[in-house]
C-alpha cells in the first residue's frame, strides 16, 4: 500500500516538473543552510562545555566601583586564587597569566618559533581542565620552575614530531625541561596554549625583581590585576557565598580600602557574554538560530501555499478518485506520501549542497566544523526542526486537497478555495520575514562601515609596530639615531603602549589631592617618549607634550575621561597626581582616544615616562613603507636576539581585532539573501500558478481590449497590496531587532529613516521582477490559446 501511495506520488511529482522543481529547489536550499547555520550554532555554545566538571567552573570577575562608574573585567590579583584554597565550597582552583608574544627556541637558539600564546599556571592546571596529556614524564606536571608542558602542534615543529619528553627548550634564554605534552586545546575552547610554564617561575622572577611595593610575593600582591582565576565549586554550592568569604579576606588585606570586589560568572558562557555582561555575541547565535528555524519555515510556506493554490488544478482529479471509491483517509495519506517524498528528494539534494559548500563555509565563517554523523545533538537538533517542518507543511495541504466536495469540484464550484485567507497570511509571514532581513541586513552593513571609518581618536595610516628585543631596549640611544637618519622613516617612537586598540595594562595605584577616601580608579597606564603623541595624531585639549628632558619624569599626560573621573576642573594644568607612589604634575591633556574594543567605552589613561618601553613605532609613507621595514629590520638584527623581527601596521591590527565580527555580519548577509532568495521562489511559484489560473480571464479581457500594463495589474495587486501589509508589520519589528544588537555596542551608528525605506523599496523591486516577470509572460499569451478549451 505504501509503496502503491509512493509510486503515485511520484508519477504527480514529474507530471508537474516546474512546480516540483521549484518545490525541490526551495526546500534543499532552506535545509542545507539551516544544517550549515545549526552548525555555526552548535560550534558556538559549546565553547568550554567538552570539560568534564564545566558546569561547576567558574571565572573570576573583578568590579571596580567609583562613584557612578563601574569597570569589570576578568583579571584579578594573584592572592584572589591564592584565598580560594581556604574556602570549604570551592573544590580547587588554579590561576592563569597568559604572555603577549611568546618566543620560544631550542637550545641552540638557532631555531626559533615567535607569535606563539604561552601562558603560566598553577600546578592544578591539568587536574582542574580536561585537556588531555598524552605524554608525561611524572603524575604531576608544572610542579618545578624548570619544566614546561607544550602541544602537539608545537611538539611537531620543535622536534620533529619526536619524543619531546626530558628535551630542553628555552624562554629568554632561561631552560626550561618538558614533562608533557598535552593533546592540542579544541578550536571551542576560551584556553587555547602553544605551552604552558609552570606559575612557580613567574612568581620566583616577580620576587627576585623586588616585587610591587610592600607586596614581595605573587601569593601577597594586590596590586596588579594580571591573572585569569578559575574557581571549581563544590556541587550544590552557592556561587555567590562562595565569592563572598575571598572579597571579605580581600577587603581585610586591604584595610578596608579598596573599591573593587568580585564576583564569579559562568564558565560556559565565557565566550558569548563578556564579564560586564555584553551579550553581542550572544545576540548573534540567536540571531542565526533564528534565521535557520526561518529558513525552514520560508521553505514550508512554499510548499503549503503552492499547494493549496493549486488546489483548483487538482480538484478533478481529487472528486474522480472520490467516485471512483477512493475514501478521505487514503487521499490524506496520498498527499502525505507525495510530501514525504518530495522532502525526500529535499533532503537529498541539501546534503549535496551541504558537502559542496562547506569548505567555503569554514572558510568564511573561520571555522574547522566537521560534519559529525555520531553527533547526536545535532542530529536531535536537525531532526526535530525537520520533523516540524514536514508535519507543518503536509498535514495542511493534505487535508485540504482531500476535502472536495466530488460534485462542485466537477461542476466547476470550487473556484474560490475556503483556503485563500490563510494563504494570504502565509505570504505576509513570508513578505514579512523578508523585509526584516533586509533591513536588519542594511543595518549590519552599516555599522561594520561605521566601525571601519570610526575616528579612533589618532591615526593608523602607515603606522608599523615592532617589538623590541633586549639588545634594541639597551642601546635605545643608538636606535633612535639610526632610525632618525633614515628618509624613508617620517617619524617614530619607542613606547609601552604594546598595542593601541586592545590595550589591557591597568592599575589602582593612582592618588591625587582631595580623593574622597571611598573613591578608587583603575587606569590604563602606558610609558611614551616626546615623539608618541605627534605620531599618533592625537589632540590635546589643554596643556602640551612632554619635552624629552629628565624634567618628565614627574609629568603626567592624561585623556578627558581621566580628568573629569579625578573630578578636576579646568585649568586641568598643575593637577597633583601620584602613580605607583610617584609624585607629579599633570602637564597635558589628549582627546579621548580608543584603546580597546569600540563594544567598551572609552576609559581612564594616563601617560608617563618612569617605567619600561619596549615597543617600536613607525610612521612611514606609501612609496616609502617596504624601505622603512627593511631598515627597521637591519637595526633589528644588529642586536642579538632569539625573538625573530616582527612588525605590524596598525591598519592590519584593526582588521583583526574586528574580524569575527565582520565575518560574522558577512554570514548573516549571506544567509539573509538565501532566505529571500527562498521567498522569492515561492513567489514565482505563486504568481506562475495564479497566472495559469486566470488564463482563460486573461484572453477575455485581451479581447476587450485590455493592454498588458492592465493585465500585469490584475495579477500583482494581490501580491502589492500583501507587501504593503507586511511592510507596516515589519518595520517596528525591524526597528526593535536592530536597535537591540545596536545596544551592545558602545560607539554605534544611528538607525536612520532612510534604512527602512531602502528595506521596503528593495523588497518592492524583488517582488516586482518576481511577478512582474510572470505576469508580463501570461499577458503576451496568444489570445486564441488563452481561450482554447481543454
Amino acid at each position: 500500500m505504501i509503496f502503491k501511495y509512493i509510486k503515485a506520488g511520484w508519477r504527480n511529482l514529474k507530471k508537474s516538473k516546474f512546480y516540483t522543481a521549484i518545490n525541490i529547489l526551495g526546500l534543499s536550499i532552506s535545509i542545507a543552510t539551516a544544517i550549515l547555520i545549526l552548525l555555526w550554532v552548535q560550534d558556538e555554545i559549546s565553547f568550554d562545555r567538552f570539560h568534564k566538571d564545566y558546569k561547576q567552573i567558574y571565572n573570576v570577575h573583578n568590579i571596580w566601583k567609583g562613584g557612578d562608574k563601574e569597570q569589570i573585567s576578568n583579571n584579578t590579583p594573584g592572592p584572589v586564587g591564592f584565598y580560594a584554597k581556604d574556602v570549604p565550597a570551592i573544590e580547587s582552583s588554579v590561576r592563569i597569566a597568559g604572555e603577549y608574544s611568546g618566543v620560544i627556541s631550542l637550545k641552540d637558539q638557532k631555531d626559533v618559533y615567535s607569535g606563539l600564546s604561552i601562558a603560566y599556571a598553577d600546578s592544578s592546571f591539568f587536574r582542574f581542565f580536561s585537556f588531555p596529556l598524552i605524554q608525561s614524564s611524572k603524575p604531576n606536571v608544572l610542579t618545578y620552575l624548570d619544566e614546561v608542558t607544550i602541544s602537539e602542534t608545537l611538539q611537531k615543529k620543535l622536534f620533529n614530531g619526536q619524543d619531546a619528553i626530558g628535551k630542553t627548550l628555552l624562554l629568554r634564554k632561561t631552560p626550561f625541561l618538558v614533562t608533557g605534552v598535552f593533546q592540542d586545546m579544541p578550536q571551542n575552547s576560551s584556553l587555547r596554549y602553544d605551552a604552558i610554564f609552570p606559575m612557580a617561575y613567574l612568581a620566583k622572577s616577580f620576587t627576585e625583581n623586588g616585587g610591587n611595593g610592600v607586596w614581595k610575593t605573587i601569593d601577597e600582591d594586590l596590586g596588579n590585576y594580571y591573572f585569569d582565576t578559575y574557581l571549581k565549586l563544590r556541587p550544590e554550592t552557592d556561587p555567590e557565598q562562595a565569592i563572598a568569604q575571598i572579597n571579605n579576606r580581600f577587603i581585610q588585606a586591604r584595610d578596608g580600602n579598596t573599591n573593587t570586589t568580585f564576583k564569579l560568572g559562568s564558565f560556559a558562557d565565557k565566550h558569548l557574554i563578556a564579564p560586564d555582561g555584553n551579550k553581542s555575541a550572544l545576540r548573534m547565535v540567536q540571531i542565526f538560530a533564528v534565521v535557520a528555524l526561518l529558513l525552514l519555515f520560508i521553505g514550508a510556506i512554499n510548499y503549503v501555499n503552492l499547494s493549496t493554490a493549486r488546489a483548483m488544478d487538482r480538484a478533478k482529479e481529487v472528486s474522480i478518485r472520490k467516485i471512483v471509491g477512493a475514501s478521505r483517509q487514503q487521499l490524506f495519506f496520498q498527499f502525505m506520501a507525495e510530501t514525504f517524498l518530495t522532502f525526500t528528494l529535499a533532503t537529498f539534494v541539501a546534503a549535496i549542497w551541504v558537502g559542496l559548500s562547506f569548505s567555503a563555509y569554514n572558510s568564511i565563517s573561520g571555522k574547522s566544523m566537521v560534519f559529525d554523523i555520531h553527533n547526536s545533538a545535532l542530529w536531535i537538533l536537525i531532526g526535530s526542526a525537520l520533523l516540524l517542518t514536514v508535519l507543518l507543511s503536509s498535514i495542511y495541504p493534505a487535508i485540504q486537497l482531500s476535502s472536495f466536495k466530488p460534485i462542485s469540484a466537477l461542476k466547476g464550484r470550487s473556484s474560490k478555495p475556503k483556503n485563500s485567507i490563510f494563504r494570504k497570511g502565509l505570504v505576509v509571514f513570508q513578505y514579512t520575514t523578508s523585509i526584516i532581513l533586509i533591513i536588519c541586513t542594511l543595518v549590519i552593513q552599516k555599522q561594520m562601515k561605521y566601525i571601519r571609518e570610526f575616528n579612533l581618536g589618532y591615526d593608523t595610516s602607515y603606522i608599523f609596530t615592532v617589538p623590541l628585543n633586549e639588545g634594541s631596549i639597551e642601546n635605545k640611544s643608538t636606535v633612535e639615531t639610526k632610525l632618525a637618519a633614515d628618509p624613508a622613516i617620517v617619524s617614530y617612537s619607542i613606547n609601552g603602549l604594546y598595542d593601541p586598540m586592545s590595550y589591557g595594562n591597568s592599575t589602582g595605584d593612582i592618588d591625587w589631592p582631595n580623593r574622597p577616601k571611598d573613591y578608587a580608579l583603575i587606569v590604563g597606564r602606558a610609558t611614551i617618549d616626546k615623539n608618541f603623541i605627534p605620531l599618533m595624531g592625537m589632540k590635546f585639549v589643554e596643556g602640551g607634550n612632554i619635552k624629552g628632558t629628565p624634567a618628565d619624569s614627574s609629568s603626567y599626560i592624561i585623556n578627558e575621561t581621566l580628568a573629569k573621573q579625578m573630578g578636576l576642573k579646568k585649568p586641568y594644568l598643575g593637577a597633583q597626581m601620584s602613580l605607583h607612589e610617584v609624585p607629579g604634575t599633570v602637564v597635558g591633556v589628549v582627546k579621548d582616544f580608543n584603546f580597546n574594543n569600540l563594544k567598551t567605552p572609552i576609559g581612564p589613561m594616563v601617560f608617563w615616562t618612569h617605567r619600561f618601553a619596549g615597543t617600536l613605532y613607525v610612521k612611514t609613507t606609501a612609496l616609502n613603507a617596504q624601505k622603512a621595514i627593511e631598515k627597521v629590520k637591519a637595526i633589528y638584527d644588529s642586536y642579538p636576539s632569539e625573538q625573530p623581527f616582527e612588525y605590524t601596521f596598525l591598519d592590519s591590527k584593526f582588521d583583526q581585532l574586528y574580524k569575527s565580527d565582520l565575518r560574522t555580519g558577512l554570514l548573516f548577509n549571506i544567509f539573509a539573501s538565501i532566505a529571500i532568495f527562498v521567498s522569492s521562489l515561492g513567489l514565482l511559484a505563486l504568481a506562475t500558478n495564479s497566472a495559469q489560473t486566470k488564463v482563460k480571464e486573461i484572453g477575455i479581457r485581451k479581447v476587450l481590449g485590455a493592454s498588458i500594463a492592465q493585465i500585469v495589474k490584475l495579477l500583482g495587486r494581490e501580491f502589492v497590496v500583501l507587501l504593503g501589509i507586511a511592510i507596516l508589520i515589519a518595520g517596528p519589528l525591524a526597528w526593535y531587532f536592530s536597535n537591540e544588537w545596536l545596544a551592545n555596542f558602545s560607539f554605534k551608528t544611528e538607525l536612520s529613516l532612510w534604512i527602512f525605506l531602502v528595506g521596503a523599496s528593495i523588497a518592492l523591486l524583488i517582488a516586482g521582477i518576481t511577478i512582474g516577470y510572470q505576469a508580463i509572460r501570461a499577458a503576451k499569451v496568444n489570445v486564441i490559446d488563452s481561450l482554447r478549451d481543454e
